[in-house]
Formats: structure tokens, C-alpha cells, sequence
């Protein structure tokens, strides 16, 4: 095969010809391709953008000069396989993805050639109100919606014209809505896509030119380059695919939302140098596959001992993503660590947690305390802390708990953990959240956190009552319940009981804190009376 020089040429096409070359099989999608991942309310938001003539970014398609396997399914149909040369589709699949499921006729394809559950893809214009939409099949008004194949499909249309006749007996309703037919079948026949068409050259040269153009304005995603780069047609091992898996695998931990970004992290700290100073071109001079499937192994190793040693229960409780990336890196280095191992990393998470550690230092600072980090990993260091400051200092005591800031998730970690201690739970353990006050405000003398297990376990405390009336003193105070507390809410004092609790938290916290050698900052002892 002759090499053809790399070539890049803009071009436009109109949308029906972009479907049509498509459903002829001379557009296809590699399977180095993410999956499709959008959601009903940015499809439609896709046609609302048609309707109104607005742009909806360019295509970047690519002949290259070697044949690359390529996904069966666009949207929820089987796409044919030509021989006219191909062109593979590298920015534009979700789009793509969504016109074509939505535009061809579902009577073209038989029942084996669709995906079975893709009602996402039944979309339908609103006659009346001139908008796209799902509706239920028995719809009173079925007439007034129109399947979006048949905006498209000439003879389809005329088709539904008729039966709009036949069907709307008042005469201007039926001359309204067929007047609102016309128009946007008329929009969606002269709609025209720009596109980018590269032509010749290697993936990699390909990729680059993605991560210059892509219509989105956005940066490649790094496990979408990797996949691309290191993809072998004589190979089944798609690495954003296994990412894929992987993550499906880390749900018994309720860490499947975890960020791809961070599991590519994890795998080029592998390399014994932190990750932002891997290229991800630097993971390819390796074997690619081993690597990432032996890093699958220390990142599992390290999701479990949070779960089980931690008690991050769900990965929003994670206060940095780069304590796993780190952990990640002491399990490769520990496969079987000690106790005393186990009670030391244990620490460093408090202390990186409590401390800021990975806020307040600068990236010169971060490749310092990860060399530290892997003197302590390999028994070197006493508790691979680098200290740039003299002490280190908490935030303030957060006014409401959520999940969007490492304070407030490392506060929920401590409170869970004075409340299960060393108790060993199960694998798949989940967070369950009970307020004491109706107004269900996230202070957190407010939220009593539970663990599902203990909750489902015994289902007469679902109940707030039953629970600070039928537990024991011990249990109660391991949720920072006192007796005094007990008689507060027997009184019905909620507000006092909710503020003495949280002044109760903040004196064991601030304990805790000052145990791990940093300071407590913000404390105020409340003045409840």
C-alpha cells in the first residue's frame, strides 16, 4: 500500500448525506472510540439547536492509510460494511451517534440488527409547540407527534402529511401543524455540518490534529489518546475499555465513579515518578497491557483498605484523588503489609487529609513529598510526611457537610469512623444519611451518619425516635448522642439538642486532630444557653 503524505481539507455537507453516507457503511466509528455516554437531555438539545439554525461544531473524520476495526453499532443500528474507503469518525461520535439513531427509519433495520433498550433515541417533534420530545406511545394526541425519521425520509413525510389530514378533522389545526411540518423538515433538509477531513498519516498524527481541533474547544482525553495510540488490530486489549471494566469492578466499593483521569494517574505513577510528569506518550515505550492491568491490581488493593481501614465508603468521600494515587503506589511497593504498616499509612491519610497537604504544596513541592512518600512505602521513612511549614493547621470546622470540599469529607470520614471504629464491614458497606430535624439542614450536628448495613439491619431505628430511645448509651455516644442529649430531645429542645451536638463533634475532633501533631483551627466552644 502506498503511504499517502498527511492532508488535512475542511469541508460542510449537508446532514442528510452525512446520515445516508453513514448508513451506507463509508462512515464508521474505530473502536478506539469512547462509548456513548450522553444523556436524553443533551440529544435533545442537539435538534434544539438544529431547529434554530444554530451550529453544532465540526466533525474531524480521517482516511488514514491502513484499514482500523471499527464498532458494529452507531446509536442503536447495525451500520453495513462497504468496500468504498472508509472514514473514521475521531471527534463527533456522540453527535453522530445521536443523529443517526434518531434519523433513520427504524423499518430498515431487522429486530437483530437494533440494541435492545435504546428508547433514548425515540425522540419526537412537537407539531403544536414546535419542540423535540419523548412521549408514551398511547399519547391521546399521537397525531400532533412527529417521529424524527420522518422529518428526513421524503416519502415518509409526505406519508404523514396525509394521515395528518385524515386525522385532524378542524382544518386550520391540521393546515398549523402540516405548515409546522414543512418548516422544520425544510431546516433539517438544507441543515449543513462542517467537518474536518484528515487524510492519510498515522493515528498518532491523527490524534495530535484531534487534540488541536476538536470542535468542543477542549483538551483529548488522555485514556481516549492512549486507546488510540497504543490500539493493534491484532490485539482485543482497548485501554479505555479497560478502564471501563475496571471501574464496573470497583461498584462493590461504590468507587465506579471514580475519574478515569485518576486511574491513568495511578498507572503512570507506576513509573516511579509522580504523574504529571509521565507524558502519556512515555506509557506507550512499555507494555501497555501488563501495565495497566498490574496497576488495576494495587488500585483495588488500595479502594479496599480505604473502605475497609478508612471507611470511605463511597469514592465522594475521597478528600484528594491523589492519597489513592499515592496508596495505589505503597501497595505496589507493600503487597502484604504489616500491621504496623497498615497503622502508619493509616495515619498518613489523617494527616494528609486534616493538613491540606496536597493544596498547600506546589508541584515541585508534590514530587518532593512522593519521593518521601516511597521512602516510607519501601521502610524508610518513619510517616513519609515532607513538613514545609513549621506546624501544619486544619481548616475551620465547616457549617454544612457535603461533598464537595476535603474538609467537609474528611469531617463525615472522622465522624464515621469514631462511630464503627475498627469494626469490620462488609464490602459494598454505603453511607446512609438521618436528620434530626425535620428542616433536614446539613449542619453537622444535624446528620447522623449511619452505615446501611446497621441501617436496613435493624429497621425499627429508621425512625430518629426509635433509634435514641431503644439504643444503648455506648452505641448512642459512638453518634455523639450523650444522655444529656437524650433528655434534650426527649424535651423536645431540637435546636439545643442539634448545637450541643455539634459542639460535642468539634471537642472530639479537635482531639483527634491535635493527636496527628496539627492544629485545630477554628474551634469555639458554643454558647448553648
Amino acid at each position: 500500500m502506498i503511504e499517502r503524505p498527511l492532508n488535512v481539507k475542511p469541508d460542510k455537507d449537508r446532514l442528510i448525506n452525512l446520515i445516508a453516507n453513514m448508513k451506507a457503511g463509508a462512515i464508521k466509528i474505530p473502536v478506539f472510540q469512547r462509548d456513548f455516554v450522553w444523556k436524553p437531555q443533551q440529544m435533545l438539545e442537539l435538534f434544539d439547536s438544529i431547529l434554530k439554525g444554530y451550529p453544532i461544531g465540526s466533525l474531524l473524520l480521517w482516511s488514514p492509510n491502513a484499514e482500523f476495526k471499527t464498532r458494529e453499532y452507531i446509536g442503536p443500528y447495525h451500520v453495513k460494511k462497504t468496500s468504498r474507503d472508509l472514514k473514521y469518525v475521531l471527534d463527533g461520535f456522540q453527535r453522530l451517534s445521536t443523529l443517526f439513531g434518531c434519523l433513520v427509519n427504524p423499518d430498515d433495520y431487522a429486530e437483530n440488527e437494533k440494541l435492545i433498550g435504546a428508547k433514548e433515541f425515540n425522540i419526537f417533534y412537537n407539531l403544536s409547540d414546535r419542540e423535540f420530545t419523548y412521549i408514551k406511545n398511547n399519547h391521546e394526541k399521537r397525531y400532533y407527534y412527529m417521529p424524527l425519521h420522518r422529518i428526513v425520509d421524503t416519502f415518509e413525510f409526505l406519508d404523514f402529511v396525509k394521515e395528518l389530514e385524515s386525522n385532524i378533522l378542524d382544518k386550520s389545526e391540521s393546515t398549523r401543524l402540516i405548515e409546522n411540518a414543512k418548516e422544520i423538515s425544510k431546516t433539517f433538509y438544507d441543515y449543513e455540518i462542517p467537518f474536518v477531513e484528515i487524510r492519510g498519516g498515522d493515528i498518532k498524527s491523527a490524534v495530535e490534529i484531534f487534540s488541536r481541533i476538536n470542535s468542543t474547544g477542549t483538551e483529548i482525553s488522555q485514556d481516549f489518546m492512549l486507546s488510540a495510540l497504543s490500539y493493534n488490530p491484532d490485539t482485543n486489549f482497548l485501554f479505555s475499555e479497560a478502564i471501563t471494566e475496571f471501574l464496573n469492578k470497583l461498584s462493590i466499593y461504590n468507587f465506579e465513579n471514580l475519574k478515569r483521569d485518576t486511574v491513568l494517574n495511578c498507572i503512570s505513577t507506576s513509573r516511579n515518578k509522580v504523574h504529571f510528569d509521565v507524558k502519556v506518550e512515555d506509557l506507550l515505550k512499555h507494555d501497555l497491557e501488563y501495565l495497566t492491568f498490574t496497576s488495576f491490581e494495587h488500585i483495588e488493593m488500595a479502594v479496599h483498605f480505604l473502605h475497609k481501614h478508612l471507611k470511605v465508603w463511597d469514592v465522594r468521600l475521597l478528600p484528594y484523588p491523589t492519597q489513592l494515587i499515592f496508596i495505589a503506589d505503597f501497595f505496589r511497593i507493600n503487597k502484604n503489609p504489616s500491621f504496623k504498616n497498615v497503622e502508619n499509612l493509616k495515619k498518613w491519610f489523617w494527616i494528609t487529609s486534616y493538613s491540606n497537604y496536597f493544596t498547600i504544596y506546589s508541584l515541585s513541592q508534590q514530587r518532593a513529598a512522593y519521593k518521601r512518600f516511597l521512602n516510607f512505602a519501601q521502610g524508610k521513612h518513619e510517616d513519609g510526611i515532607l513538613k514545609i511549614v513549621e506546624n501544619f493547621e486544619s481548616a475551620k470546622f465547616p457549617e454544612k457537610i457535603n461533598f464537595t470540599g476535603v474538609r467537609t469529607k474528611t469531617l463525615q470520614l472522622f465522624m464515621i469512623n469514631h462511630a464503627y471504629d475498627e469494626m469490620d464491614m462488609d464490602v459494598g458497606e454505603r453511607l446512609r444519611e438521618v436528620f434530626v430535624a425535620s428542616q433536614k439542614e446539613r449542619t453537622p450536628g444535624n446528620i447522623i451518619l449511619r452505615a446501611s448495613s446497621d441501617y436496613e439491619m435493624h429497621s425499627s431505628e429508621k425512625n430518629l425516635h426509635n433509634f435514641v430511645e431503644l439504643e444503648d448509651t455506648t452505641t448512642l455516644e459512638r453518634f455523639f448522642i450523650t444522655p444529656e442529649l437524650v433528655y434534650l430531645y426527649r424535651a423536645n429542645k431540637i435546636d439545643e439538642f442539634i448545637r450541643l451536638r455539634e459542639s460535642i463533634i468539634q471537642s472530639s475532633e479537635r482531639k483527634f486532630v491535635r493527636e496527628l501533631g496539627i492544629n485545630y483551627s477554628g474551634y469555639e466552644t458554643l454558647d448553648l444557653y
